[in-house]
């Protein structure tokens, strides 16, 4: 298959396409794969030898491990080339300028989403939330059980939180057909978070801007519900001055 550019996807199907061509396929098995997914949530900066080993080979003797790290590379930039794994004593990922990973453009579009809802530039929200959202919805590097893979994946997981909340703001500013969006947004950042005062406000925004008040009503009483259950406090002021605006 050949695409346009260099991209590399971490989350969901592990992909690397360097460019235009499509080279996972000739990566040298499943610890090519988690060198280069180690090394691209690194970049633009070198991960030391040291580290990699730990990654890699944890339970290996160290010789030995030293040893197969180093056949690993060399076999990684045959495929991939000299100049995209550069580096001996500490090994970085080099790409050209207009090449991307995936999770930094999640963390780059969430960053754009909120300054967006922050200054109330709706339709400059609903992109960039859309792209945060389409990546961190899929799993980040399925096949690998490690430590770091763990962080990232908690990682990608508040991001996903946070841009559902940022999408469901964005549609509801939009308004009209956004709205049923917006409700379907907020009712995941629920299941996903459900302690999320912001999910349940959300939700409760989008049902009454469909002009279904009483479910919205039902919804609030669920939050507090929720709350006083799992944390024995009652819902914050936005909440309260939403159904207050909502029973008015």
């Amino acid at each position: 298959m050949t695409r346009q550019g260099t991209h590399l996807q971490l989350c969901g199907r592990f992909s690397v396409v360097l460019d235009g061509r499509e080279r996972e396929a000739d990566l040298p098995g499943r610890r090519a794969r988690v060198l280069v997914g180690l090394l691209a949530t690194h970049h633009p900066y070198a991960v030391e030898r040291d580290e990699l080993l730990d990654a890699l080979a944890p339970d290996a003797p160290r010789d030995a491990a030293v040893g197969s790290i180093t056949v690993l590379l060399s076999k990684c930039r045959a495929v991939l080339g000299r100049d995209t794994l550069v580096g001996r004593s500490s090994i970085s990922l080099r790409l050209p300028v207009d090449g991307d990973i995936d999770v930094q453009l999640a963390l780059v579009a969430a960053h754009e989403a909120e300054s967006a809802v922050a200054q109330h530039q709706w339709t400059r929200a609903w992109p960039a939330a859309l792209t945060a959202m389409f990546i961190t919805r899929r799993r980040f590097m399925p096949e690998v059980d490690a430590p770091w893979a763990d962080e990232w994946r908690g990682r990608l997981d508040l991001i996903q939180q946070r841009t559902l909340g940022y999408y469901a703001e964005a549609c509801l500013g939009i308004g009209g057909a956004e709205l049923g969006a917006a409700e379907r947004a907020a009712r995941r950042l629920v299941e996903l978070a459900p302690l999320s005062e912001t999910g349940y406000r959300l939700l409760m925004r989008a049902q009454a801007d469909q002009g279904d008040v009483p479910a919205a009503l039902i919804t609030c009483e669920r939050l507090r519900t929720v709350l006083r259950e799992e944390l024995g406090v009652a819902p914050g002021p936005l909440v309260q001055k939403l159904l207050t605006e909502l029973l008015g």
